[in-house]
C-alpha cells in the first residue's frame, strides 16, 4: 500500500529520481570544503541545543524524511535550542562554504530536508504555541507540526488553515502556499500569515509584517524558505469548530465515471465547501477516487452541495457528517512512513474531456502504484490578486500531484517512464505550480512555477540572500 492511499484510508476508516539538480544546489555540492572533525568539535561544544554525527544512535533516523530516494548523508544534524544557535549554525555554514538544508516535518517531496556534507538545521525545538486573548490570532513557532497546532487551537474553538497531514511542519506547508481543507472559505495557508520573525542569511533578526519589511512580508507568503528561517509565524484564527465534512470514494473500471462526476461537482462548488481528490490505480484493483469534502456552514446546505456525487451510482464509501474539525484533520496518521515515489504537478483551469481522457488512460495502463492529487482551487483562494503574494495560482482551476510508486533497487525506471509519458501528454498551464509539492527540477521550472512573481522574488533574493546560502528549496536565483 502506498504512502497516498496509506495516508487516505486513515480518512476512511474513520469516516523524487533527481531528473535535473538546480544550479545553485549542484554548485554547492561542488563548493563543499569538509571541516576538520576539530572545527566540528569546537563547533558543537558552543551550542547550547544538540547535534547529531555520524555514528550517533539517532543520526540514521534524523537524516532521512519522507522520500525515501534522497539518501543523503550531512556532516551535523542541529538542533539549536534558541537564536544564538541559529545564529551560530549559519554563520559557520557561511564559513565553510557548506550546503544547509533546514528541516521542520521532513515531508519535502523533492528531499530538502537533508544534504550531502553539510548541515541539517532541525527545528524542532522551536514550538512554542501561543493563542492570542482574543482568539483572533495565534503565534506558532517555526518548528511546530501542524497536528499540534490543531490539538491546540481546537480546545479554544477555532482553526487556522493547515493541512491534512498532523506530522507536516508549519514552516515549509506556509512558507510554500499551504493548501487546506479551510482555504475555500478563509484562504490558504499563506494568505493566514500576519507576521514573522526570521534569521537573515547574514544572522540578523527581524521581523516581517504588513508595517514591518513589507517586502519581505510580501515574499515570504509563498517563496518557500529562500528568504529565511522563520523562527515564529503569526497566523489569523476563525471560528470553525464543526464542520459538514467526510470521504466519498468512487470506483469503477472507466475513471472517465468518476472523473466526469468531480468535473461536475467542482463546477457547482460554493465558497464554503473545498474538494481535495485522490485518483489512484493498483494491479489488480480498480481505480478509485476519494474525494475529501469539508463544507463550512449550515449542514443542510452542505448536503444540498455534495447531493450529485453522493448519488453517484460508483459510491462505494461515503464518510460525510457533521464532525469537529479536528476530527476530519486527525483521520490522517501521525506518523506516514517513507516512500520512493516519482512525480509530476501542475496546474489547468478546467477538467475538460481531453485531460480525463488522458488521465483515466494512464491509470488504466499502469502496470505499477500510481495517483493524483486533483486541488480544486477556487472562492477565497482565487480572489487575491495574483501579485498580492507570490503564491501564483489565483484563478479557478485544478492544481495536480501525481506520483508513481517504486522499490529498490530497480523499481525507479519503470515509476519514471509512466511519469514521463503522463508528463508529455497531460496539458498543463505554462506558468503557475504548487512549489510544495513539486519534485527537484530545473531553474525553468521554479521560474515557470511563480510566473510573472519570479522576477521580484529575484530582486528581493538578492537583496536578502545574495549568496544563496538557502539554496535547498524550489530555489530563486538572486537577480
Amino acid at each position: 500500500m502506498n504512502r497516498r492511499r496509506f495516508l487516505w484510508r486513515g480518512l476512511c476508516s474513520s469516516l523524487p529520481f533527481l531528473a535535473t539538480a538546480n544550479l545553485p544546489s549542484l554548485v554547492a555540492a561542488l563548493q563543499v570544503s569538509k571541516p576538520s572533525n576539530a572545527d566540528l568539535t569546537t563547533f558543537v561544544r558552543g551550542l547550547a541545543g544538540t547535534a547529531f554525527r555520524p555514528g550517533d544512535p539517532n543520526y540514521e533516523r534524523l537524516r532521512k524524511g519522507y522520500a525515501a530516494k534522497y539518501d543523503a548523508h550531512p556532516a551535523l544534524v542541529v538542533h539549536p535550542a534558541n537564536m544564538q544557535d541559529l545564529q551560530a549554525t549559519l554563520s559557520f555554514v557561511r564559513s565553510n562554504g557548506l550546503p544547509l538544508a533546514v528541516r521542520c516535518g521532513g515531508h519535502s517531496y523533492a528531499g530538502y530536508f537533508t544534504c550531502e556534507g553539510g548541515i541539517v538545521l532541525d527545528m524542532s525545538g522551536f514550538r512554542r504555541i501561543a493563542i492570542g486573548v482574543e482568539k483572533m490570532s495565534a503565534r506558532v513557532g517555526g518548528g511546530v507540526l501542524c497536528g499540534a497546532v490543531e490539538i491546540e487551537t481546537a480546545k479554544a474553538g477555532v482553526a487556522t488553515a493547515l493541512g491534512q497531514c498532523p506530522s507536516v511542519g508549519v514552516g515549509g506547508f506556509l512558507l510554500g502556499g499551504g493548501i487546506s481543507p479551510l482555504m475555500s472559505k478563509y484562504g490558504l495557508g499563506c494568505d493566514n500569515i500576519l507576521g514573522a520573525t526570521l534569521v537573515l542569511a547574514d544572522g540578523r533578526q527581524v521581523k516581517a509584517s504588513a508595517n514591518e519589511n513589507p517586502d519581505l512580508f510580501w515574499a515570504i507568503r509563498g517563496g518557500g524558505g529562500n528568504f529565511g528561517i522563520v523562527t515564529e509565524f503569526e497566523v489569523a484564527l476563525h471560528p470553525v469548530s464543526k464542520v459538514f465534512a467526510g470521504n466519498i470514494t468512487l470506483e469503477s473500471a472507466d475513471p472517465r465515471e468518476f472523473l466526469q462526476a468531480f468535473r461536475k461537482l467542482v463546477s457547482s462548488a460554493p465558497d464554503e465547501l473545498t474538494l481535495i481528490a485522490l485518483v489512484s490505480a493498483e494491479p489488480n484493483h480498480k481505480p478509485q477516487i476519494d474525494i475529501q469534502a469539508c463544507y463550512i456552514g449550515e449542514p443542510g446546505a452542505g448536503e444540498s452541495a455534495l447531493a450529485p456525487i453522493r448519488h453517484h451510482p460508483r459510491i462505494v464509501h461515503d464518510t460525510v457528517q457533521l464532525r469537529p474539525y479536528l476530527e476530519l484533520e486527525q483521520m490522517v496518521p501521525a506518523y506516514i512512513p517513507p516512500s520512493y515515489e516519482e512525480h509530476f504537478s501542475g496546474f489547468f483551469g478546467e477538467l475538460d474531456d481531453r485531460r480525463i481522457e488522458i488521465l483515466a488512460k494512464a491509470f488504466v495502463s499502469a502496470r505499477l502504484p500510481v495517483n493524483c492529487f486533483l486541488l480544486h482551487l477556487h472562492g477565497a483562494v482565487t480572489r487575491v490578486p495574483v501579485d498580492a503574494t507570490p503564491f501564483p495560482l489565483r484563478r479557478d482551476g485544478i492544481g495536480c500531484d501525481i506520483a508513481a510508486y517504486w522499490k529498490p533497487p530497480d523499481g525507479q525506471r519503470a515509476a519514471r517512464e509512466w511519469i514521463e509519458a503522463l508528463k508529455t501528454t497531460l496539458p498543463v498551464d505554462e506558468d503557475g505550480n504548487y512549489v510544495n509539492v513539486m519534485d527537484r527540477e530545473e531553474e525553468n521550472s521554479v521560474r515557470h512555477a511563480y510566473g510573472p512573481n519570479y522576477a521580484r522574488l529575484q530582486h528581493l533574493k538578492a537583496r536578502y540572500d545574495s549568496r544563496n546560502l538557502f539554496s535547498l528549496n524550489q530555489n530563486i536565483r538572486p537577480a
